[in-house]
């Protein structure tokens, strides 16, 4: 069996979502990913895959020769289309038609809250539709959901709105393993000294890290790690808060930089986009056998229940105790991580997310009959 898998930006955190179907889907398939990536290069932790194939990011009408060039490259049984963008969802359909073949459409955040909102021009928007990523034919694309063979969800808020099946992220365990890690190594490799709380996703504003770092400056000689790009975390309103800033690392170096924390904190806000996403981190986090302090947000409750602490969305008092709490107690900080650990072994691994996956494929092959 050959799968396709398109990403409509390699270039964004959005690829980790295809890459971790690829990896899931390589359990019983051959897998290709094709996306488009921008001038600044492959998005910092995406991992070098000889099966990813990478393409020049364009604009229509250029793009439309980039995609009948991908149509015609792609020979796959199934194509699984990452997000419902017109590089990734519309491209699909395209080539499922041209090809005949089962289109399954993989939602893993509500992107038309994520987009750019706000009244616009209609000189505007016809400008706008020369871009493959423009929020109009996301917003259509979104309510044509209908159209594929099957669909995959990330959450239970997402299936509730979209149907379809249950793919979590999941973990690659054998590579995110804490047994395989030096922690005093990885801390002298980040700077690390004293105590520090690592958050390990991308910078967002659902993502509650204003709050987490007021939570974290008010914990005596604590420090607070983010990753980030050039210009995160620069404006003067974050100068206050005791942040290590990291650049974006190759996924490879995740684990390290999870072994090194004390503790790892999973904030999201309760927002439209934040109560249908689950980060993918908190896989990472899971299977690296670290305490985990989270909101309870999504479907963050369920995994977590009974290996984390858990405290109310934008509460900064609640995180405040609940990382010292983990802090202060080092011996209910280990079992919970290792409590973690095992949730995620038993879960959570890529065959887990492969045999999730696999049900999809079972069930776009029979609609498509």
């Amino acid at each position: 069996m050959k799968i396709t898998i398109l990403s409509h930006n390699l270039t964004s955190n959005a690829a980790m979502r295809a890459h971790r179907l690829a990896l899931a889907a390589r359990h019983f398939a051959e897998v290709t990913v094709f996306g488009p990536v921008k001038h600044r290069g492959a998005w910092g932790a995406l991992p070098q895959e000889s099966w990813i194939k990478p393409v020049e990011s364009k604009n229509l009408p250029k793009f439309f020769s980039t995609a009948v060039d991908i149509i015609a490259s792609s020979d796959a049984d199934f194509i699984i289309a990452v997000k419902p963008y017109l590089a990734s969802y519309g491209l699909g359909l395209l080539a499922g038609e041209c090809r005949g073949i089962p289109v399954i459409l993989d939602i893993d955040d509500l992107d038309t809250e994520l987009a750019p909102k706000g009244e616009r021009k209609i000189e505007e928007n016809l400008r706008d539709l020369r871009d493959p990523a423009s929020t109009i034919y996301l917003r259509i694309l979104t309510k044509s959901y209908g159209a594929a063979s099957a669909i995959t969800v990330a959450s239970t808020s997402l299936q509730k709105r979209f149907g379809g099946i249950l793919v979590p992220h999941g973990c690659p365990t054998d590579q995110v393993n804490p047994a395989a890690v030096d922690r005093e190594l990885a801390r002298k490799r980040f700077g690390f000294s004293g105590q520090v709380v690592v958050f390990p996703g991308t910078r967002r504003t659902h993502k509650g890290l204003k709050q987490l770092a007021k939570a974290v400056a008010r914990i005596p000689r604590a420090h607070l790690a983010v990753l980030c790009r050039p210009d995160d975390f620069t404006q003067p309103e974050w100068q206050e808060f005791p942040l290590i800033r990291i650049p974006l690392i190759p996924y490879g170096s995740l684990p390290a930089l999870l072994a090194a924390a004390d503790v790892v904190a999973i904030p999201q806000l309760e927002t439209l986009a934040a109560s249908h996403q689950m980060p993918m981190k908190i896989y990472d986090a899971m299977a690296m056998g670290k305490p985990i302090v989270a909101t309870t947000v999504s479907d963050l409750p369920q995994v977590l229940e009974g290996c984390a602490r858990l405290v109310p969305p934008g509460d900064v008092g609640a995180l405040t105790t609940a990382i010292t709490g983990l802090l202060q107690n080092p011996l209910e900080a280990r079992e919970l991580g290792e409590r973690a650990r095992a949730r995620c072994l038993d879960r959570y691994t890529m065959r887990h997310v492969a045999d999730s996956l696999q049900v999809a494929v079972n069930q776009a092959a029979v609609v498509s009959k």
